[in-house]
């Protein structure tokens, strides 16, 4: 690349382009130890990777960002002053030492560049799919809904494979949808407690069937439930109940029981007087 003599000083020496210089140099100095701080730390801790992966990428970004914009808002200061040197553009001749070397140094850069913003983007991707991310981020919001989904039978299903499921498009349908919730939380604008049903929840044929297959609810379960009674010997009291759980596959005989609203030719319709629909008269 050509080196601009020193009549022509750089295009970066402007106060916009040395301020996002700083911000992109402070924010990688303070985000490298802290990606490695929790690669090696078998606990994620929820706050400091929103700050690794989401928070420092971003800031570091806009830094280059305002350095160009620098460069471009100098260039254009200087052709409206022609007393005011304006360096030419960069020539680059690999036949030179210098410019083979300066060639080397920014390939060099750019593969550094690519891979931190590979782990930091994979680790991000990562991050946001995990439970602690939805239920402790934002913990003052999500903490009745954590504390309940942790004694839950679905504590072993990650919150991401109900709410949005496998597929490029419910993926970028929730992160858009996030976004709102975000403002909600930093303008407190969220409800409280959080409004059920959910409302855009994806349908249940693409997530929870994919565990609880339909074809294969059949038959009744015998269940025996024990209790004791009040008195002096706490004598024992043993219920029998015949869950008639129903289903099967539609192929073989319409499903009956429980699981007959499973089949889709079946229309339930009901009116419920809340919106929590918990009221049905």
């Amino acid at each position: 690349m050509a080196v601009p003599s020193p009549k022509s000083p750089s295009l970066l020496r402007n106060p916009l382009s040395v301020f996002g210089l700083f911000i992109t140099i402070t924010s990688t100095a303070f985000g490298l130890p802290m990606m490695f701080m929790d690669m090696l730390n078998r606990r994620t801790h929820p706050y400091l990777a929103a700050l690794v992966y989401l928070v420092l990428p971003f800031v570091a970004m806009g830094g280059v960002g305002l350095a160009l914009l620098g460069v471009l808002w100098e260039r254009r200061r200087r052709r409206s002053h022609p007393e005011l040197p304006v360096p030419p553009l960069p020539a680059v001749d690999l036949n030179r030492p210098a410019h083979q070397a300066a060639v080397l140094a920014v390939l060099f850069a750019v593969i550094l560049t690519a891979a931190l913003l590979s782990v930091t983007g994979y680790r991000a991707y990562h991050f946001t799919e995990s439970v602690k991310f939805c239920g402790l981020l934002c913990h003052q919001v999500m903490k009745p809904e954590y504390t309940a989904y942790q004694h839950s039978p679905h504590a072993r299903v990650a919150c991401v494979q109900c709410h949005v499921g496998p597929g490029a498009d419910w993926f970028v349908r929730s992160k858009l949808s996030g976004l709102y919730q975000v403002y909600s939380v930093v303008a407190n604008k969220y409800s409280r407690p959080i409004p059920t049903p959910v409302r855009n929840l994806r349908p249940a044929q693409e997530t929870c069937e994919q565990c609880h297959w339909p074809s294969k609810f059949f038959g009744a379960q015998q269940k025996t439930f024990h209790h004791y009674l009040a008195d002096e010997q706490n004598s024992p009291w043993q219920i029998e109940m015949l869950l008639k759980i129903g289903g099967g596959d539609p192929a073989v005989g319409d499903p009956t029981g429980i699981h007959w609203h499973m089949n889709i030719k079946n229309e339930i319709e009901y009116i419920a007087a809340d919106e929590r629909r918990e009221v049905i008269p």
